[in-house]
């Protein structure tokens, strides 16, 4: 019986993360870049995982605003750690460098932290920077292979789990749009059935956690009686 009752309280568990997954899912449904979360069997231990599937691309019209078209993430890092991340939203910090807004993360170039004068810059379609007439930089995009799993660690960032991949094996290198953002892939109907589906199924057994209660009930009191 005890274990019959472990098995149905990590069933309650999977389903009390399911439901917490899905509610940030919705919270952040107008986030730029966002990737919907999941969670392999309900399980948070090691983290969400990311919905890799293309958001649309909405257009900004600012020159901080860059999106991926096809495959491809932005490259960050930090005290060693490697991100990557689809959120485009950009600026520039104290010291001149382009940063991811969400996360300060500066943005990293072929040749390393991309570097800019204060005025107008303009990005092409390969990544390449330019000030004026002068190519300061090209923006950096990473590949992750297609069995990568993408972890999401907080604001925008991602942990790719597996290996990186050649461009040409997913359908060829991510074109850069400037002046655009890439908006949430997640789909608010869908997650309203999930959440509805994890609540019904947590209610289930929770009926018939609370059954097998008041047959244990029973059975004490029963004995109690000889």
């Amino acid at each position: 019986m005890s274990e019959l009752m472990s098995v149905m309280a990590a069933s309650m568990q999977a389903d009390v993360n399911r439901v917490n997954t899905v509610a940030h899912n919705m919270a952040n449904s107008n986030t730029a870049g966002f990737k919907r979360q999941f969670t392999l069997g309900g399980d948070l231990q090691s983290g969400p995982l990311a919905d890799t599937r293309q958001g649309a691309l909405s257009r900004t019209g600012s020159d901080m605003d860059l999106a991926i078209e096809g495959a491809g993430y932005f490259s960050a890092s930090e005290n060693g750690n490697n991100y990557v991340s689809r959120g485009g939203a950009l600026r520039l910090d104290s010291r001149g460098r382009l940063v991811l807004t969400q996360s300060g993360l500066p943005l990293e170039g072929e040749q390393g932290e991309i570097f800019l004068k204060p005025g107008a810059f303009r990005v092409d379609d390969r990544g390449q920077v330019f000030q004026g007439e002068q190519n300061v930089a090209r923006i950096k995009l990473v590949y992750p292979a297609k069995d990568a799993l993408l972890e999401a660690t907080g604001n925008g960032l991602y942990r790719v789990r597996g290996a990186m991949a050649d461009p040409k094996d997913l359908g060829g290198a991510g074109r850069l749009r400037q002046g655009f953002l890439e908006m949430s892939n997640v789909n608010s109907t869908r997650e309203m059935v999930e959440m509805m589906e994890a609540t019904r199924h947590f209610e289930s057994v929770q009926k018939a956690v609370q059954g097998m209660d008041a047959v244990w009930d029973k059975a004490l009191k029963t004995l109690g009686e000889f």
